[in-house]
């Protein structure tokens, strides 16, 4: 089934045509024609439709965050031929070079999608499939977060924020990619007799294009040989984390990023607060509650609500919690009710102040651009009988709308 944004892209549409259809009419000052009659009543019909589809899959999607820090192991259900790829045959096949079987078909794939988007597998291809292959239903619009044969989903997925909060997480994209945002109409009264003014139809875009997240790991050449499956997820875990824990750290920074790199939603963020004066077992629940106020007055209290926060907050929340109200401040993962996620990509300063944020993570779009390149390296590192692997990703990110956000900086002492 779609995603409401999906759904929502496919109502606008049958408006559009339908609109379009009244608007020929109208300027051939005629009716419609008994074949256009049928034809725009079967648009509305598929707008009313659509309108309780959509209703139906944000309700599930808004449920979906609500139990988004919890993790299902879900049900093996990957084709045959990705239950049988192995990653350590897979290197030193391509290392002796003689790729075959099930890891050279995968590898082929990588190729054929890398060469669709216009670039070069420089090494060793995972076509993005397989980036999707085992990945359920979770929260999100997009409803997908990258989870793989590997073990890289399940890495990224224990260790990270940022494919936990209700973002919407896209695989597989080949090319620069476009998210139409609708823009914020206004009325106003007016006389009996007056013009209208202008409502404005200022439509905006999230613009996806891909940036290079790289890393490498060296593997002993007698673990490749042993290829043992726990050895081989363990590795990959230990990098999936490592990679994980880097985009949270990008993600979820105050200040912007460097040039070329995605900017951190404390750069797209529009909504801010002076934070309180510390009070122990006060000020921070404060800020927090605050921040639902801002956002509130800025007309953006629904969607995926979260909150991600720098664990140096976490002490004074919990605390808090424990003398505070019935049904007031902190129980277990949500404060005030909503999903709350900590992560040491929150920055801090140590002893003074911590950052955190709360939005509508619906409003944030993460894609990965094809699969997985990954250069194997038989020689850097040859004299300490070792293996590297450079391995590259393509990601980026950005906001529909930076005002469906609050960052904050609580004052720890």
């Amino acid at each position: 089934m779609k995603n409401s944004v999906e759904l929502k892209q496919e109502r606008a549409g049958f408006i559009t045509e339908a609109n379009e259809m009244l608007e020929l009419c109208k300027n051939e000052t005629r009716n419609f024609t008994s074949e256009e009659q049928v034809s725009y009543d079967e648009k509305m019909s598929k707008i009313d439709e659509l309108k309780k589809s959509i209703e139906m899959i944000e309700r599930q999607e808004k449920l979906n965050a609500e139990i988004a820090s919890k993790v299902v192991a879900p049900v093996s259900n990957e084709p045959k031929e990705v239950r049988d790829f192995s990653f350590f045959k897979a290197i030193n096949d391509f290392t002796n070079g003689k790729l075959d079987g099930v890891e050279r078909e995968m590898h082929e794939e990588a190729v054929n999608e890398a060469r669709s988007a216009g670039r070069s597998i420089d090494g060793l291809g995972i076509p993005s499939f397989m980036l999707e292959t085992r990945a359920d239903v979770t929260q999100g619009t997009s409803g997908i977060a990258p989870k793989n044969v590997l073990g890289f989903a399940d890495a990224m997925r224990e260790a990270s924020v940022f494919n936990r909060v209700g973002a919407n997480i896209l695989t597989g994209l080949s090319a620069n990619t476009t998210i139409p945002v609708s823009g914020h109409s206004t009325v106003a009264w007016k006389g009996e007799v007056a013009a209208a003014a202008d409502g404005g139809d200022n439509f905006d875009s999230v613009n996806l294009e891909p940036k290079r997240l790289a890393s490498y790991v060296n593997i002993s050449k007698q673990l490749l040989l042993q290829n043992g499956a726990s050895a081989e997820q363990a590795i990959i875990r230990d990098l999936g984390r490592a990679t994980a824990q880097y985009i949270d750290a990008t993600l979820f920074a105050t200040a912007d990023s460097a040039s070329g790199v995605p900017h951190s939603l404390g750069q797209m963020t529009t909504g801010s607060f002076t934070e309180a004066a510390f009070s122990p077992l006060a000020s921070i629940m404060l800020d927090f509650v605050t921040a639902e106020q801002t956002l509130a007055e800025a007309g953006g209290l629904e969607g995926n609500l979260a909150y991600v926060a720098s664990p140096a907050l976490m002490a004074q929340l919990k605390q808090s919690a424990q003398v505070a109200a019935v049904n007031a401040g902190m129980q277990g993962s949500l404060i005030n009710g909503y999903p709350t996620f900590f992560t040491n990509g929150c920055t801090k300063d140590a002893g003074v102040s911590a950052d955190f944020f709360f939005g509508d993570f619906s409003k944030l779009y993460m894609g990965m651009f094809g699969g997985l390149d990954i250069m194997v390296d038989p020689y850097s590192v040859a004299i300490n009988g070792q293996t590297r692997l450079v391995l590259n990703q393509y990601m980026d990110w950005g906001v529909s709308d930076g005002a469906g956000f609050v960052k904050a900086t609580s004052v720890l002492a």
